[in-house]
């Protein structure tokens, strides 16, 4: 792996754990979500600062340079974190949609119980009325 190549992994790596406690700091990114990317930049500085490890990697999987062993270890990363992402959208759009449709059914409830209500008061009105009469 080449030094440029490298040098390009640890300032990605640094920048990106930098820019990740800052958001963390501003409350703008909850821990959970920071952990992985935390590790993901940590595993990027490990491969960058000892490329014997990719080196011995590159050669049991049978690839010719190291940096496409990189580019193929970072894709299939991303890709399983787009996947756990994914799933917890489509879960976070079903609870959505169940909140909404019980907000619905207790307003249309509520609003039944407001001319049930309205309905009553007037029908005490009239037998005042008609009390009076």
């Amino acid at each position: 792996m080449g030094i440029v190549i490298r040098l390009l992994l640890i300032a990605a790596s640094l920048s990106t754990t930098l820019y990740i406690l800052k958001r963390i700091r501003h409350a703008k990114l909850q821990i959970e979500y920071a952990i992985f990317w935390l590790l993901f930049a940590g595993i990027l500085l490990i491969i960058s600062i000892f490329p014997s490890f990719m080196i011995m990697l590159t050669r049991a999987v049978g690839m010719q340079s190291p940096i496409n062993c990189v580019f193929l270890l970072v894709i299939f990363t991303l890709m399983i974190k787009l996947f756990m992402q994914t799933i917890e959208h489509s879960q976070l759009e079903d609870k959505l949609k169940q909140l909404t449709q019980r907000l619905a059914i207790e307003e249309k409830l509520r609003e039944e119980e407001i001319q049930e209500l309205n309905a009553l008061k007037m029908s005490l009105e009239q037998s005042k009325i008609e009390n009076k009469e």
